[in-house]
């Protein structure tokens, strides 16, 4: 009797010890490995999924953005080319006398492009006034009449260039201390997202 009792006394002991131990499996909660592996591969194909969306979402304004300058740009240029190629040269166009060219009778003043005697933009007559043209945020038309488009910046380049340039480029070389037969217009908008625009033309003395 003495023995069976101590058998019973030791086997409550390790059933109640096994239960400190090991609590029983239907109580248990987490994820195991498998899960948790299977989670990140779904999180992770989602998520390249939305990337796309996202970056939709985040660029729809770039070319709305793009448009106005572009046209903030060919605003500029226009009325650049309605001008005249020259100071000197007469009402609706005629040849000047240049390093390349011996047509015509006038000479042009200077081999340098840039303002002469005009002081304000609603002066401006040929096309080297708008050389080094720059305006940022507030800009201006041929009338002196002003806008505002916050972010956008518009600057102008005029250089003579050689008759034989292939291909015209906004990088084409300037020809620098003498006058040629063309000229080369780069207008240049930077829009608020940093894009950069160039528009580029070439007058000729013709």
């Amino acid at each position: 009797m003495l023995v069976r009792g101590l058998k019973k006394s030791l086997a409550k002991k390790v059933v109640v010890f096994g239960k400190f131990a090991h609590p029983p499996k239907q109580g248990q909660t987490g994820f195991t490995l498998i899960e948790l592996v299977l989670a990140i591969v779904i999180l992770g194909s989602v998520s390249i999924m939305f990337i796309p969306f996202y970056q939709s979402i985040a660029h729809s304004p770039d070319p709305v953005i793009r448009q106005r300058g572009i046209a903030l740009g060919q605003g500029l240029m226009d009325e650049i080319l309605s001008k005249k190629w020259d100071n000197n040269s007469p009402v609706g166009g005629g040849p000047i006398n240049t390093a390349e060219s011996s047509r015509g009778t006038e000479v042009a003043t200077s081999p340098i492009v840039g303002l002469d005697t005009e002081a304000t933009r609603g002066n401006y007559a040929a096309v080297d006034d708008y050389a080094a043209h720059s305006e940022t945020d507030v800009f201006y038309d041929q009338n002196e009449d002003s806008f505002t488009m916050t972010g956008y910046s518009r600057q102008v380049q005029v250089c003579y260039i050689a008759s034989t340039s292939n291909p015209i480029t906004h990088a084409t070389t300037c020809v620098t201390g003498s006058t040629t037969d063309s000229k080369l217009i780069v207008v240049t908008v930077t829009t608020p997202t940093n894009e950069t625009l160039r528009l580029v033309s070439v007058v000729c003395n013709i």
